[in-house]
């Protein structure tokens, strides 16, 4: 609390634009290179370089790809794409949009420094680029990948030429951009911004500030204290104080689904885990509907798979695991574990609800005979059990990605075992069908192969299904408008937030 109300108080005494209608913002990080479009890959850590800088497409709230910096795309073989860019487009140093732009920064990308980055490093199948006109460009593949055009979400593109001398050194001005917002000045945990001119997407307001909150209490407290108007990652429980003050919750799409891991390549091959009959039976022994009515207000629609809508390999007419102790105890039973088993869970919170949800999850546990140990991490000490495998726990809790799940394959089984890095879970009757995935030309080709792996791991599950991550943010009293706010995947149109005239 001590620490909370020191970082409001911090908040309080910084002004922010004089004369300026300024939009602020309460995120919980602000990244140590915040005008840098290369780091970063989702929301809160790119929230910094997502305001000044454009993403080549945005993900619609319906699982597509939408025209952004980019207008289409197209592909016979999904290794030769053709792509065209906005017209009419200026950087805020007047330099023209072209594809060359588009060029130059692959040719980054591929330059040493490019490759250590996330962005470079997600785009590393690339092999090279070609300008065919003005607005249209040719870009080569290394092997076919139908999901290109879901991948250019993370790519977000600067003026090439100031971006090679800002990327020497970070204390310079920062590159062109054809974003709503410049970048003004940048300390510690705060960034200032101000209105591009030449945007093609113009702001409603002239300044955003955006500080670093990073306790979930600190960041309601500064909107109760009319020091942000938008406060990102807050709590259900949240809801009623925000709501008395006038302003508003808004869900944000992401593409997270959450799940409870089994780590059957680190525990002995005698674990409980091993047998597809318990894991099943853990995945009947969870009230999930029950516990998004009462945590996560109703919020939480259960799912039977790692695969969102609109993604390839969801499957549309999967069901949701039932609420069925009797069958986990009759599975459990059957496997040998009658009398009970226990069971060991590392959990890396993100915030006071996490651990409410997972008390739950371990309360229904014990409902058939199932005592399970939960073991608080910090995120740090986690990153490195991911890397290491060793969890010394039979299940962490985890995340898919929900609208690429066939590249999630990279980081959850033997397929991305590179280097350190020790996968823990592995399927070989799956893997053989992401194997064929990943040599597949067409959408539909890996729709079909996907689809496969999504009903093999309904049988035999991965983890504990959960839910769609709920992500909330506050709009506070002063936000007159938000359009489209939570309509985009990992993504928010920070030009479209209006406020009240003061």
């Amino acid at each position: 609390m001590l620490r909370s109300l020191i970082t409001l108080l911090t908040v309080l005494c910084v002004p922010v634009f004089a004369g300026a209608q300024t939009l602020r913002i309460g995120t919980p990080l602000v990244a140590q290179d915040p005008d840098n479009p290369y780091q970063a890959l989702s929301l809160p850590s790119a929230i910094s370089s997502q305001i000044t800088f454009d993403p080549m497409i945005v993900v619609g709230g319906d699982g597509t790809a939408q025209p952004w910096l980019l207008t289409s795309w197209r592909t016979d073989d999904s290794k030769v794409w053709r792509l065209t860019v906005r017209e009419g487009v200026k950087f805020s140093n007047g330099v023209p949009l072209t594809s060359d732009a588009v060029v130059q920064s692959v040719a980054y990308m591929q330059t040493p420094k490019g490759r250590t980055t996330t962005v470079g490093g997600g785009l590393v199948n690339i092999a090279r680029a070609e300008a065919t006109s003005d607005t249209e460009l040719e870009l080569v593949l290394n092997r076919p990948d139908p999901m290109l055009p879901w991948r250019f979400g993370i790519w977000r593109l600067p003026e090439p030429a100031s971006w090679l001398v800002r990327s020497e050194d970070p204390g310079l001005e920062p590159a062109g951009t054809t974003a709503a917002f410049t970048m003004l000045d940048k300390r510690a945990g705060r960034v200032r911004y101000t209105a591009n001119p030449t945007a093609w997407n113009p702001p409603a307001v002239e300044a955003l500030d955006l500080v670093q909150l990073s306790d979930q209490t600190a960041r309601l407290q500064a909107l109760m204290a009319d020091a942000v108007d938008v406060a990102l990652q807050m709590g259900v429980g949240d809801r009623e104080i925000i709501e008395s003050i006038g302003g508003r919750m808004v869900q944000r799409q992401t593409t997270r689904v959450m799940y409870m891991t089994f780590t059957t390549e680190h525990v002995a091959e005698t674990s409980p885990i091993q047998d597809p009959r318990v894991r099943r039976a853990l995945n009947f022994a969870v009230n999930r509907d029950r516990i998004s009515a009462l945590l996560l207000d109703g919020r939480a629609k259960p799912m039977p798979q790692l695969a969102l809508p609109g993604a390839p390999g969801h499957v549309a007419e999967l069901e949701p695991f039932p609420y069925d102790p009797e069958r986990a105890k009759a599975l459990l039973a059957e496997a040998g574990y009658g009398e009970g088993l226990e069971l060991s869970f590392r959990v890396a919170p993100a915030g006071a609800d996490d651990m409410l949800v997972y008390q739950q999850i371990a309360e229904n546990l014990r409902g058939i005979g199932v005592k399970f140990n939960i073991l608080g991490t910090a995120v740090a000490q986690m990153t490195q059990m991911m890397f290491g495998g060793d969890f010394k726990a039979e299940m962490f809790n985890n995340f898919g990605r929900g609208l690429d799940p066939l590249g999630d394959y990279r980081y959850r089984s033997c397929l991305g075992q590179t280097g350190s890095y020790k996968p823990y879970y592995c399927d070989e009757l799956a893997l053989e069908f992401v194997r064929q995935a990943q040599q597949a030309t067409s959408i539909a080709e890996v729709d079909r192969l996907m689809r496969a792996v999504t009903r093999r791991e309904y049988e035999v599950p991965p983890g504990i299904f959960l839910w769609q991550a709920v992500m909330l943010d506050a709009l506070g009293p002063r936000v007159s408008e938000a359009e489209k706010y939570g309509d985009y995947y990992e993504y928010i149109p920070y030009h479209a937030i209006a406020l009240k005239d003061d």
